[in-house]
């Protein structure tokens, strides 16, 4: 054996070889790779990255909060970039590319195993600590930039009625003003990201709202979005509140003002994305029951399966439309027009929804829900959900 070859078999012998990082790190963020960032989510950023066999990281189970942080692994990875993420834990910010955990595994493996870890241990909580909010200028609200509303404590939610939780990624801000983002949803599973430009809450806290990652090359936190239409910490905004203060950050943004029938359209396009993933998930729900056997899901994933929240964004999606109606026929010359949402009739008509009922399209959907058929809780069948059958004779898990 060589002097080479028996240095090696010491250093393995007593425990001293040198274990391999996630990643080597060996750039720094700047401007420069924030812009590639942003650059990087418009062309890469897409709603099948996770979902597409094709990918290079197909296969990665996210929820809100996951689908954010892995993005943007995925470029520091791919950009020899160090990562530093809050632990829920602790809060700390020992998350890191320098973990040696998987030493081991292939890089690429690491990688996988470290999106994995930080999923299992970060948060929307988590992510309002591994950002900063910005000021509303197209500079930082941008491809790359995220809005959040953390998950409270339980004595947060008794102040605000809502427990919070959601994370979307910036991917696009149109000349009119409207913010087109992509997020994934609970529970955490391989899906394809859902797309939308119509917000439905206003941030919760400070440490929520239009935020960007917190590095060395960070600006300073801005809190001009905190002072926008009447924002409030921990209230309880009513629907007009939440537009008002959207309404303000587009006004910001935009390059021109929207016409009405771009606001109908923003709607309508949330209100099918928002059905289609009722579809999803309430499928989704009756599989884990079949799976198992018929019996009925653990608390936690029983809370994951059930649509309420998705429920209560369809019928304030619905409200916005209705509000849009009567907006319209006050300051626009429509023949005919009644004010109400019974004028979008015909373009909820044409958004179709796959439920495997008979009802399908978002204007019978809503006739269903606003009658009080359609069931939230994930105990029951797909038939007594989507209101084709009653709760007396439908199936229920056990």
């Amino acid at each position: 054996m060589n002097v080479k070859a028996l240095l090696i078999a010491l250093i393995m012998s007593t425990g001293l070889m040198a274990q391999a990082a996630v990643w080597s790190s060996q750039n720094v963020w700047s401007q420069a790779q924030e812009d590639r960032y942003s650059l990087w989510v418009v062309e890469n950023f897409k709603a099948d990255i996770f979902s597409n066999p094709k990918n290079p990281w197909y296969g990665i189970s996210t929820d809100c909060a996951d689908a954010v942080y892995a993005a943007r692994i995925i470029f520091a990875y791919e950009n020899s970039l160090p990562v530093a993420f809050t632990n829920i834990e602790n809060m700390k910010r020992s998350l890191t590319n320098s973990m040696t955990n998987w030493d081991r595994l292939p890089e690429k493996d690491r990688v996988r195993k470290f999106i994995q870890l930080v999923s299992d241990l970060t948060s929307t909580q988590t992510l309002g600590h591994d950002t900063v909010p910005v000021a509303i200028q197209r500079e930082f609200v941008r491809p790359g930039a995220i809005f959040l509303n953390p998950t409270l404590t339980p004595e947060e939610e008794n102040i605000v009625g809502t427990r919070g939780g959601h994370a979307e990624m910036i991917i696009d801000v149109n000349e009119n003003g409207f913010i087109r983002s992509l997020y994934s949803t609970t529970p955490s599973k391989v899906r394809e990201l859902i797309t939308t430009r119509n917000p439905y809450t206003w941030p919760i806290s400070r440490l929520g709202g239009f935020r960007i990652w917190k590095t060395s090359a960070s600006p300073a936190p801005n809190n001009q979005q905190f002072e926008m239409a009447g924002w409030t910490s921990y209230g309880r905004p009513t629907r007009k509140q939440i537009y008002q203060w959207h309404e303000g950050i587009r006004k910001e943004l935009r390059l021109r003002p929207p016409t009405i029938d771009e606001r109908i359209d923003v709607v309508v396009e949330s209100i099918c994305n928002l059905w289609q993933g009722r579809v999803d998930a309430v499928n989704a729900a009756w599989k884990a029951v079949r799976d198992a056997g018929g019996r009925c899901p653990s608390a936690g994933l029983l809370d994951e399966h059930s649509t309420n929240r998705r429920d209560a964004r369809l019928r304030e999606a619905y409200g916005q439309l209705n509000d849009l109606m009567h907006w319209r026929k006050n300051n626009y010359d429509v023949p005919g027009a009644i004010g109400d949402i019974k004028d979008a009739k015909e373009v909820l008509m044409a958004c179709h929804v796959m439920t495997g009922f008979a009802a399908n399209n978002a204007w019978e959907l809503f006739l269903k829900m606003i009658d009080g058929h359609l069931v939230a809780d994930a105990r029951w069948s797909p038939a007594v959900r989507w209101g084709e059958t009653s709760r007396y004779g439908g199936q229920q898990c056990r």
